[in-house]
């Protein structure tokens, strides 16, 4: 008996729900399992679970024992995947938070090409709200930069620079007045994202503000480009948001000399007592292929 094996053993009954389920999963018999249990409620002078012949309760002991459990085992299998990667090849689950913009707009743009260079890794993209601190159960947090997080636990390091600025689908210009000044943007509607009304003041380059106004507000970036491909109007965002679109010709630049101020996406990971092997490959991945000038694969209008 060891206790990962044992530990292991008792986070598999209490996520399957009965000893035979749990079994199975693990590929052993229901006797080696209860064996498990006993010597891993012995070693700890407590009961964690409560077996009837119908029915499997876990004690308080061993509620808080199955939480701390799961993180311990995550922590060890990272360790084992560090290692591994360190010396050989790459493995292992690389986990990532982005705000939605972010996750589904530019990253996973990327992801299919990093697997495929990297096949052994798998990826876990979680969802975070906009201005959230990092979160230790991520291996990667991707946010603007953060100027009150922990840099005893975290270190940060700038992915790409962005700047907003207008875009519009052909088909709306076409036959609508020319913008050729700023001030001409109030003749147009203005897609906006957020959820503070049909009505925005924003701040642009030389402390230029402008209001915008539009007849569309979402904070769903899939439906804000979904609509400026469809006519609806302008956007203002940033051009790795909008790379696919604007090489396959779906939406063209508006005033591109007006921009916001020069922005910055920060990669903060965790310090930990291991290498950071795959953070670090998806890291210098991303550098990469969101620098300026990088172009992504065409792709047809029908798979946006």
């Amino acid at each position: 008996m060891d206790w990962i094996t044992c530990t292991k053993s008792f986070v598999a009954v209490v996520e399957q729900g009965s000893l035979a389920q749990a079994a199975s999963a693990l590929n052993t018999s229901s006797s080696a399992l209860s064996k498990r249990l006993s010597w891993l409620e012995k070693q700890l002078g407590v009961q964690l679970l409560k077996r009837t012949t119908r029915n499997l309760t876990v004690t308080d002991a061993g509620k808080v024992f199955y939480r701390r459990s799961v993180h311990l085992l995550d922590d060890w299998h990272q360790i084992l995947a560090e290692t591994t990667s360190t010396y050989g090849e790459v493995q292992g689950v690389l986990r990532i938070g982005a705000p939605l913009a972010t996750g589904s707009r530019v990253l996973v743009y990327y992801l299919a090409e990093f697997l495929k260079t990297y096949p052994n890794i798998q990826v876990e993209l979680h969802t975070v709200t906009p201005g959230q601190l990092p979160d230790l159960n991520l291996d990667v947090f991707i946010s603007r930069e953060l100027t009150d997080f922990n840099s005893t636990s975290y270190i940060a390091t700038k992915l790409f620079s962005f700047q907003a600025g207008f875009y519009a689908s052909p088909g709306y210009l076409e036959d609508r007045p020319a913008i050729e000044t700023p001030e001409q943007l109030a003749l147009h509607n203005c897609l906006l994202f957020g959820s503070h009304g049909h009505e925005q003041e924003h701040v642009f380059e030389n402390n230029r503000r402008l209001r915008l106004r539009g007849n569309f507000t979402t904070q769903n970036p899939e439906a804000l480009v979904a609509a400026a491909v469809a006519g609806m109007g302008l956007i203002l965002v940033g051009e790795n948001t909008v790379k696919r679109e604007l090489s396959n010709g779906l939406l063209i630049p508006v005033l591109p000399e007006l921009k916001q101020p020069l922005n910055a996406a920060y990669a903060y990971y965790p310090k930990l007592n291991y290498n950071h092997t795959k953070t670090k490959l998806f890291i210098d991945f991303i550098k990469q292929k969101a620098s300026p000038g990088h172009t992504l694969q065409s792709a047809s209008p029908q798979s946006q």
